[in-house]
């Protein structure tokens, strides 16, 4: 009798476990809501940071205390703050339309990060001409608010051509 018990807790012990959340695809839950995310991302990115009138529709994005960080060929790696990476955009866009194309991302929904391998194409503003275009690599931390909302809280950028990105943009503000 005592083993039947036993057999009967273990079946019922093991059966809750599995129906855990963690094991009924909510992973994969993230994992889809992390890539809808960046994809909304590169397609408003696109569209709200070419000029100061619209950037702040990017903020449903960047968390308050977000970071960015591009490896530039600077004596120091420019780490720039939410209102510093804003004015960085707005000051790049006056001349040029920049179009990010993502290419390949992965996800890992654990750390609650994201890698992108993006193209980067530079147009003149105002006859259209392809000005430059690099590939680059970015890595986002990610966190979660309220209302399982995603939000980055740093970007880590890097470009295949960083003197030719300087050459266009020139440093970014303070550098």
């Amino acid at each position: 009798m005592k083993k039947m018990i036993f057999v009967t807790v273990l079946v019922l012990l093991v059966g809750s476990l599995l129906a855990l959340p963690e094991n009924t695809g909510k992973k994969k839950g993230c994992y889809t809501q992390v890539e809808k995310f960046m994809a909304d991302y590169y397609m408003d990115y696109n569209q709200y940071t070419q000029d100061a009138g619209t950037i702040d529709l990017m903020d449903k994005y960047w968390a308050p205390e977000f970071i960015a960080i591009t490896f530039l060929p600077l004596p120091e790696y420019p780490v720039l703050d939410l209102p510093a990476w804003k004015n960085f955009l707005i000051g790049v866009h006056l001349g040029m339309i920049e179009t990010l194309t993502l290419d390949e991302l992965s996800i890992d929904t654990k750390k609650l990060t994201a890698a992108a391998r993006i193209n980067i194409e530079f147009h003149d503003r105002m006859t259209g001409d392809l000005i430059l275009n690099i590939d680059g690599i970015a890595f986002y931390n990610l966190k979660i608010e309220k209302k399982h909302k995603l939000k980055m809280t740093c970007l880590k950028l890097y470009v295949s051509d960083p003197e030719a990105l300087m050459q266009i943009s020139g440093p970014p503000p303070g550098f």
